[in-house]
Parts: C-alpha cells; structure tokens; sequence
C-alpha cells in the first residue's frame, strides 16, 4: 500500500487468526493502527477489558449499521485535525498526569502548559486554544476567575476546570462563567477522553460510553447536566 492507513475495521472473529491475534502480528511487524475499530456478531464477557488492552477506539455490533460509520469517519478525521490545549496546574505532578493522558488520548494535541494564572490569562488572550484545563488553586489567578475573564474576552475555548475538592459547588458557581466541565483530581483517564469529545462535539464511541456508564466511578462533572438551582419564593404573596 503506498498510504498508511489511519482507520482500521478488525474482525473479532477471523479465519486462520483471530483478530487479536491478527492485530498482535501487525504490530509486531511495524504495524500501526492509530484508529482500531473492532468488530463482533455479539456481545461477549469482558469485551471491555479486551478492546481496552489493544487499545481500540471503538467496538461495533456485525451487522454494521450505515449510520455508524459517518460519525466516526466525521471523528478519525478531527482526532488528526491539530488541535490547541492550555493546561494551567499549579502542581507538577498534576501537569504530568494530565500532560501522559492527553498524549495517549488518540488527538492530534499541542500543549502549552503554565503553573500562573496570570500566565495563563496571557497566553489565552495571545493564542487561540480549542481547549483549556484551568486549576482552581492557581495561586495568583484561581481557575473560576480566569475562566470569567476569560468569557468576557468572548473567546471560543472550551474550559475544563481542575479541582481537588468536591466538584458540585464549584460547577454551580461556574454555572455562568463560560465552563463546560469540572474534573475532580486524581481522576481517571477516560474522564479526559469523555471531556474531549463532547468539548469537540465527536459522538461519543459505546466503548466509551460502557466504560463511563453508571455505576462506573467518574471524576468528571458536566455544568450542563447540573440541576438548575431553585430560586427561593417568600411568602410575602400569602394572604
């Protein structure tokens, strides 16, 4: 083949191989799949566990439906479009974990990371980010109030904010200011990978969804799915 393919459709259950096996050998040989789709009549036990360890993208149910296949070409394409990250942690180690998650992730990500907030405040006003990881604990400029500074730059970055403590009070109060989600720290790796694609607007792949599905301990909160506060009534009205 003179081109590479990036998106791969494999068989679970293929003559002379399994497709296991078969993808195994691949690799072996110098292979690369940057986007494995594998494929099965049925469903089996643990197909989670075995999608995961050959670290498929998504899983699909034989026979395939027409349907399916659009939205993941629409999000192959968009994991290699080059797309901005701003990640401002005021720990190392945070950075770190975040930075190996991204890196893994499958996305075409370019990362600029800071430990200011100040900093940060910079960066987003000089560069155009797609996306931004903003810590609640920066300690110059704290993520809520950059991510309010932030909206009234009226930028288009999708803001993710970190934060070691509960994440329902602060997704309350960052109900208006332009948030799209808050991670709780230390959290799990296909929390970030659930963040991207519903801050890029992908579908979002049934491994995914089977790998996030309740009762699946989560640390990612959405704003949009926090219940809308109630606005208390006084009883002044009541004769």
């Amino acid at each position: 083949m003179s081109r590479k393919p990036t998106l791969a459709f494999v068989g679970l259950q293929l003559e002379g191989l399994s497709g296991p096996e078969a993808i195994a050998l691949a690799r072996k040989s110098g292979g690369v799949l940057s986007c494995l789709i594998l494929m099965t009549p049925r469903a089996f036990p643990q197909w989670q566990e075995i999608a995961q360890s050959l670290g498929a993208y998504e899983v699909l149910k034989l026979p395939l439906d027409p349907q399916h296949i659009e939205p993941l070409l629409q999000a192959n394409r968009r994991r290699h479009q080059p797309t901005s990250v701003l990640l401002a942690c005021a720990s190392e180690a945070g950075r770190g974990a975040i930075s190996r998650v991204l890196a893994r992730s499958g996305f075409s990500l370019a990362v600029d990371e800071t430990d200011s907030g100040r900093h940060a405040h910079k960066l987003l006003r000089m560069g155009t980010y797609d996306l931004a990881f903003l810590d609640t604990s920066l300690p110059d400029l704290d993520g809520l109030e950059l991510a309010c500074q932030v909206q009234r730059l009226q930028l288009p970055t999708r803001i993710t904010l970190l934060t070691a403590q509960h994440p329902h009070p602060i997704g309350q109060a960052a109900r208006y200011s332009g948030v799209a989600f808050v991670l709780k720290m230390p959290f799990y790796p296909r929390d970030i990978d659930l963040a991207l694609h519903h801050a890029l607007e992908l579908r979002r792949p049934y491994l995914l969804n089977a790998l996030t599905k309740p009762p699946a301990p989560t640390a990612l909160l959405r704003i949009a799915d926090l219940p809308a506060r109630r606005e208390h009534v006084g009883s002044a009205m009541a004769r």
